[in-house]
Formats: structure tokens, sequence, C-alpha cells
């Protein structure tokens, strides 16, 4: 039994030296796991975890952060935060954050490059130990610099082919081409393409995949029914649903490559009494909670919001916390979650029907 447990009103607070005696090591072998800056046998850590738990110790991070030049924050910067698939990331990325022992400390760019460099300054003077980037639009060169000077970086939901840090994204090509076969063998073949700006590599990915399923199926793609936006809210998705359905020869289905893109549409639907699915078939990207409650359930790919941002974390605060011990290993992780379709009632499918 471990000696000293707390037990009732008043306990004095565990020490470092509680657990190291529980525990039958030395102050240095328990601070070496709570760091975990240096090797511990499995043995070893186990018994330090069992007296950790039993005593109720908890390290003192302040302390902790000096030692180790360590703040035991961790800086996540979104494109837009009202937008709910980064809701969805960022609940992800609390929860390990969290469980990991790291503070979130979060900023939102709505999309504007020099707020995203002010952000980032400010997190620097902060102190933060990473930086996780959510589809912002820092370039290749910006966030590899960012790297070479020392910061650690994880980009989530963003795809910058030439930069050397950690990645975790949906492969889009495929989520896109899932989305628009299924419209198409629900006999649709004016299928139109609603996404946003080319600049960004996953917008270039979902266009391409929408070209590449239409093609594979005999069809060309119109450039009449492509739509590239430079914003990607409610708002921009009613306009370009304005537009598509004002068209002489509109578009009989619609992808949308993010969900707030769909719900403008749906939103355009609505104002020109376009029901849907019976007059126009409609499939998201992201797969939000909110989608499943909208008037028609929307049809989506699944985006993985909460994985990425669970993976994304998991992988900045290892490479923190691997660094401290192997500052050389220097390899980048590409993580490419694997999308799947989400069928709800907007793509004109109703419950239990497959095709």
């Amino acid at each position: 039994m471990i000696p000293n447990s707390p037990g009732g009103e008043g306990a004095m607070a565990a020490t470092i030296t509680d657990v190291a005696k529980a525990a039958g090591v030395s102050k240095a072998t328990v601070s070496k796991f709570l760091n975990g800056t240096h090797y511990v046998s499995q043995e070893t850590k186990e018994r330090i975890a069992s007296a950790v738990s039993q005593l109720g110790y908890a390290p003192n991070r302040v302390a902790q952060g000096l030692s180790l030049r360590r703040s035991h924050t961790i800086g996540l910067v979104v494109a837009n935060i009202g937008n709910p698939f980064y809701a969805e990331l960022i609940r992800g990325a609390e929860e390990v954050a969290a469980s990991r022992g790291y503070t979130l400390l979060l900023a939102s760019t709505d999309g504007e490059p020099k707020r995203e460099a002010s952000i980032v300054n400010a997190m620097r003077q902060r102190q933060v130990d990473g930086i996780a980037f959510a589809s912002v639009r820092l370039a290749d060169r910006e966030v590899t610099a960012l790297a070479k000077d020392g910061v650690k970086v994880v980009l989530a939901s963003r795809h910058l082919p030439d930069a050397e840090v950690d990645m975790v994204l949906v492969d889009s090509v495929k989520g896109a081409k899932l989305a628009v076969n299924h419209l198409i063998q629900h006999g649709h073949k004016a299928i139109a393409y609603v996404g946003g700006a080319l600049s960004i590599a996953q917008f270039q990915d979902r266009l391409k995949g929408w070209k590449e399923a239409l093609r594979e199926a005999g069809i060309e793609p119109s450039t009449e029914h492509e739509l590239s936006l430079d914003r990607m809210d409610v708002e921009a998705g009613y306009q370009a649903g304005l537009q598509l359905l004002k068209l002489e020869n509109p578009p009989t289905a619609i992808f949308a490559a993010t969900d707030n893109l769909a719900f403008g549409i749906m939103k355009a639907c609505d104002e020109l009494n376009r029901a849907i699915p019976d007059q126009l078939a409609l499939v998201g990207f992201d797969a939000v909670p909110f989608g499943e409650v909208s008037l028609s359930p929307l049809t989506s790919v699944d985006g993985s919001g909460l994985i990425m941002g669970q993976r994304a974390l998991q992988l900045l605060i290892d490479r923190i916390e691997r660094d401290q011990r192997a500052p050389s290993e220097n390899r980048q992780v590409r993580m490419v979650l694997q999308p799947t379709l989400c069928i709800r009632r907007s793509c004109g499918c109703r419950p239990g029907m497959e095709i």
C-alpha cells in the first residue's frame, strides 16, 4: 500500500518526494517521468504513475516550464471560429491538449493574412510551445520559415506541399469524387461545383475531384457551373446559389466544397422556392452536426473535424516533447484521413435507401 495518500479535509498536498518514496525511486527519476525528457523503463513508469494517482500528486507546471523553457501552452489558429467545422476541430484539439497537460490559446483570423501575422507574433511573445494552423492563408515559405526559426508547427485541414512541417488533412480529391459519384448515381448530369479560393490546396483538390468524377462518367464539366469563391461563409454560398439557380440552364445538383457554403445554397433555394432534393440535389463537405438537423438534412462528406483536431494536437505535442530529448529528429509527418460519405436526405436518398 502506498503511504500518506490524501484522505480527509486538511490533508497536505503530495510532493515529488512523496511520489518518489512511494514508488521506490529517486526524485530525479520521477522528474524524468513527468517531463518525458529521458528514458524510464515501463515497470518504473507504472510504479510512478500508480503513486501519482493514489497520492493525487499535481505537478507544478509553472516550475516545469521554467526548468524546461516550456509554457505548456499551444496556439491554435483557425480561419473562422463561426464555422461549425472549426468548432469540431477545436473540440478535438482541446480534448488532447487537456489530457496532456497543455492549455490551448485560440485565435480566429477571419481569413485575413495581416491579422494572421499579428496573431502569430502575439503567440510567440507569449512563448507558446507550438502553433497549430487550421485552414489559414500563410504560404509554404512562411510556414517553413517559422519552423526553421524554432517554432513547432502543425497544419490541420491545410495542405502546403512544400512546407517542411507536420500536416493532418483529409483526402479532398477522394471526398469530392464520393460526393459527385453519388449524385451521378441518382441520375444527375448537370452537377455544379461551389468551393473556396484556388490559392488554398484543399479547394484545388476538391475542384479536381469534381472534374475527375464527371469526366470518368463521360460528362464534360461546365465552366458556367464552376464557382471558386474568395469567401467561404454562408452569405457567399447564398450568393453563389442565387447565381447558379438563375442561369438559363441551371444545375440539377450542386456539390458544395464546405457545409457552410451548402447552408448558403439552402438559403438561396428557400428564397427561390426550389425544393431540396426534389428540384435540386445538394451534397456538402465536412458533415458538421448542424447539417443533420437542417430543414433538409444535408448529405455531406465527413471531413473528420474532431479527429483532425485530435491528431494535429497529438502530433504537435509529441514533437514538442520528442525534440526535448532528440532535437536532431526532423522527419515530417503527413497524415491523410480517409473521407466517408454521410448520406442524409438532401441528395435525394430516403431513410434506409441505399444506391
